[in-house]
């Protein structure tokens, strides 16, 4: 199962805001119940972020102009978490269960804009639909 020490990555969850411990209680469950349907491990690459953390991760790919990273990611927030899927095998399952994601309440960026992981968040985006383009 994904835990909450595997999520947080050294962040101690008494240090967070409310709001972001409230996401992280609903997003967990969630995640959970993915892996369970899924069957294999989930591999955490990428769970909650500081901004430090966040501006750091889009300057390893170039990326520092701040009008093109996402400065409302919800990993900011406790609301989003990437696991690694090299083999796109995670991806491949979502995709043949779209019902159970729906019945879930998990939301993926489009896997056109995730190469070796998924992307799977707790807040539909603005368009509402299940795969987005971020």
């Amino acid at each position: 199962m994904v835990s909450l020490k595997e999520y947080l990555k050294g962040f101690d969850p008494n240090f967070l805001p409310i709001e972001h411990q409230r996401n992280i209680d609903i997003l967990l469950p969630r995640l959970n119940e993915l892996r369970s349907a899924y069957g294999k491990p989930l591999i955490v690459s990428s769970g909650y972020r500081s901004m430090e953390d966040h501006l750091r991760i889009y300057a390893q790919k170039g990326i520092t102009d701040k009008t093109k990273i996402p400065m409302k990611s919800l990993h900011l927030t406790g609301a989003a978490c990437d696991f690694a899927d090299p083999n796109l095998e995670l991806q491949q399952f979502i995709k043949a269960n779209q019902q159970l994601m729906k019945s879930i309440g998990l939301w993926f960026e489009d896997f056109i804009a995730t190469k070796n992981w998924t992307h799977c968040q707790i807040f539909p985006p603005k368009s509402g639909k299940m795969f987005f383009l971020p």
